[in-house]
């Protein structure tokens, strides 16, 4: 295809527009000085999938990576249906800039229906906050249109495939396991009781080495240099890689388990798990918490669990899906550095990603494990710091480099079992006035549940004459609702943690009355079932929660009064019931 004479009246207008719809793209094309209009050099595509073979649908979305002088886009924008969005992620900023000089883009750049990418970790993460549509449709096709020698294309995808995989990961998490989720969220609140320590976390290991073992290939060969050489280093591994370790006769500091779903840990049996504290995420599968013979740190916070007097816990944690960022993260807050880890080589020979790694190759990923280097990335960016990573042949880690573990050896302090963290091991009952205290925040938990679907229903009533009528009005109420629930939900924490399917779901609901609008009209029939689905299915969950809140509300009020008259027999009952028979009553 010939190329299109550079114009520079039509690249600031192309600008103009980009800056008010993706401010990061016209800030990074501004600071890369691009937009002079000079000779492109270099590749502008290769390898090419094409666009020509697509037959996009509306409400769908292609995702294009690369893309040269956006020829084939620019024809794709025009061919494609209303309700079809294009976002397009060129990371060499002197093509791009070339590309807004040569095509009039204005109208589908204001529209949205072509959204421009910005290369950046953190662009990245802000343009899919603004458009969540693009993890959350469930309809995005990603195409590839660049030379795959290009550094540029190769970095910018891997950054693409972690952000995204981390957005896709908690969607699917929100699809798939939400009753299984919440009921965790739910179930595993009683851990709290024994949480009085808990707020001590940041700090308590402050100075020590933390080595963070995955089940990655070559965990074998790290475990064969690490026995007996971790004196001084606390040592965490993940829930899957701990057979392996402790076969190694290795005693681990603690224990990962970040995942929803039954996991190896459960029917796992080894004497030295007694010993071994556990490091739950919040919505952890809890048969598998509650079954733990040892001690067990559940990470309030993150998910508004973290009440009363344990809410200094919500600062310092955050919500993680993957047992490498929960590890990182406590290690961190504990004041653990450096951080080094072993068997992080995360790879999959059938993986549909192709990922740099850390040796300047490539491996094959999942987006599973992309999300889980997503994660390292943002605890490592959080706490402003790095990692070491032993493990050459993984994808790249994000804030990381790699070291051979042969050399980290001498900062692990010698001989002997890694060090046991006294805070993880100890559990201890909160007082009756902090159990009572804890109950309080459950109660008004529970009353903001009760109340948020009935606050959410309220932009419908501006509607009531109208609605009749005329369907945009429907349309509009529609709008109004969905983006309602999302700011409720986005406000409180537990509410989100726990509903996040029926957001998920709402938007979609949302996006696919907006889309059809633009096609068609839209019925007030259809209008008005997806508002009732909507609702009822909120109303529903939110109820749920409700209902689990208060029973465990009335239950710490039982133990704070059974603390209150020294009713051992009860308290005892409780702890062993819960698998905290250990801990101490003082």
């Amino acid at each position: 295809m010939p190329v299109d004479p550079f114009s520079p009246e039509l690249y600031r207008n192309n600008l103009d527009v980009v800056s008010m719809v993706s401010p990061e793209v016209a800030e990074w094309l501004e600071r890369s000085g691009a937009g002079a209009g000079a000779p492109v050099t270099g590749p502008l595509s290769g390898e090419n999938e094409g666009l020509s073979r697509l037959h996009p649908r509306p409400g769908g979305i292609t995702l294009v990576v690369g893309g040269g002088l956006l020829d084939e886009v620019a024809l794709l924008v025009e061919r494609m249906p209303a309700g079809h969005q294009v976002f397009c992620l060129q990371p060499r900023a002197e093509l791009l800039a070339a590309a807004l000089g040569r095509h009039d883009l204005a109208l589908p750049l204001g529209r949205e229906e072509l959204v421009l990418l910005a290369p950046s970790e953190g662009d990245l993460e802000e343009a899919l906050s603004r458009n969540p549509q693009l993890s959350l449709t469930g309809q995005m096709e990603m195409v590839h249109l660049h030379a795959g020698s290009e550094s540029e294309a190769a970095t910018a995808r891997a950054r693409l495939y972690r952000v995204l995989g981390h957005a896709l990961r908690a969607r699917d998490l929100a699809l798939d396991w939400e009753m299984q989720s919440g009921a965790n969220l739910v179930a595993n609140l009683v851990h709290a009781v024994f949480a009085a320590q808990a707020p001590a976390l940041p700090g308590s290991l402050i100075g020590r080495p933390a080595v963070l073992a995955l089940e990655g290939p070559s965990l074998p060969e790290a475990l064969e240099l690490l026995a007996g050489n971790l004196g001084g280093a606390v040592f965490f591994c993940s829930d899957r890689a701990l057979p392996r370790v402790a076969e190694a006769g290795i005693v681990p500091s603690g224990v990962g388990l970040a995942g929803p779903a039954l996991g190896p840990l459960f029917a796992y049996s080894h004497p030295m798990l007694a010993r071994t504290p556990l490091i739950a995420e919040e919505v952890a599968h809890a048969p598998t918490i509650r079954a733990h013979p040892g001690p067990i740190f559940l990470c309030l916070g993150p998910r508004g669990t973290a009440l009363g007097p344990l809410a200094p816990l919500a600062e310092a944690l955050s919500p993680q899906q993957h047992t490498l960022g929960r590890l990182a993260e406590v290690a961190l807050v504990a004041g653990c550095y450096p951080l080094i880890l072993v068997g992080a080589d995360l790879m999959d020979p059938r993986g549909e990603l192709m990922m740099p790694d850390m040796d300047r190759g490539t491996v094959k990923a999942t987006l599973h494990q992309a999300a889980g280097a997503c994660a390292l990335g943002r605890v490592l960016a959080r706490q402003g710091v790095s990692a070491i990573n032993t493990s050459r042949h993984g994808l790249g880690l994000p804030g990381t480099t790699y070291a051979p573990l042969e050399e980290m050896l001498p900062m692990l302090g010698g001989p002997g079992q890694p060090v046991q963290a006294a805070l993880l091991r100890q559990e201890r009952w909160l007082s009756a006035d902090a159990l009572e205290h804890y109950a309080r925040g459950l109660n008004r938990a529970s009353t903001a549940a009760t109340r948020l679907w009935q606050r959410a229903a309220a932009p419908l009533a501006d509607y009531q004459e109208l609605c009749s009528q005329r369907a945009g009005d429907w349309l509009y109420a529609a709008e109004a609702l969905f983006l309602a629930l999302a700011e409720q939900a986005a406000a409180d924490s537990m509410l989100a943690a726990f509903l996040d399917g029926c957001l998920v779901r709402s938007f979609r609901r949302r996006h696919h009355l907006m889309c059809q609008s633009h096609v068609h009209n839209v019925g007030i029939g259809e209008c008005c079932d997806q508002l009732r689905l909507c609702l009822a299915e909120l109303e529903g969950r939110a109820g749920e929660l409700a209902a689990g809140l208060r029973r465990t509300a009335e239950e710490m009020n039982t133990l704070a009064q059974a603390r209150r008259d020294n009713d051992t027999a009860v308290l005892q009952r409780f702890a062993k019931s819960t698998g905290h028979q250990e801990a101490i009553l003082t």
